[in-house]
């Protein structure tokens, strides 16, 4: 009796936590924040006023992906280069010399490989050709940050 009392007690604890978790959205491993899908950002350039970075001029590939627990993975030749937090928010970019007005700002430890500002203006855009990430360092306007430019690659 007291084993299926027991039983019983341990499968109503279980189906309770069950039901307290189908509000949680598990995402699957790979899920990336920003595209709202399973895969990377494939990273195309990274442009400064003095010049471009390229996967071809650098030498090597990157690659990111947003998780869900606001950790941030930056592969090189889709090995661990860096594991880093980010933060979403709304801001403005007071070191420019026009008001920008309050834009989509991401904040993360960059890796110095590619060097840009921690903080960044994030824009994606949805086109019939695919998805394409912009992020764009926030003294870019003083000649101090630069803009990635990152396509979306589903897995």
């Amino acid at each position: 009796m007291k084993k299926a009392l027991l039983l019983l007690f341990t499968s109503g604890l279980l189906s309770a936590a069950s039901c307290q978790n189908r509000g949680d959205e598990v995402q699957p491993s790979g899920y990336d924040v920003l595209a709202l899908e399973t895969g990377h950002w494939e990273w195309e350039s990274t442009s400064y006023r003095n010049g471009r970075r390229t996967p071809a001029t650098e030498g090597f590939t990157r690659q990111l992906v947003f998780q869900d627990d606001r950790q941030l993975v930056i592969q090189h030749d889709r090995k661990l280069n860096k594991k880093t937090a980010y933060a979403l928010s709304m801001g403005t970019l007071p070191n420019c010399p026009t008001p920008t007005g309050t834009v989509p700002i991401i904040t993360y430890e960059t890796d110095s490989d590619l060097p840009n500002n921690d903080r960044k203006t994030y824009s994606v855009i949805i086109s019939p050709t695919g998805q394409r990430l912009s992020l764009t360092g926030e003294d870019a306007c003083i000649d101090a940050g630069a803009v990635e430019a990152y396509r979306w690659v589903k897995e």
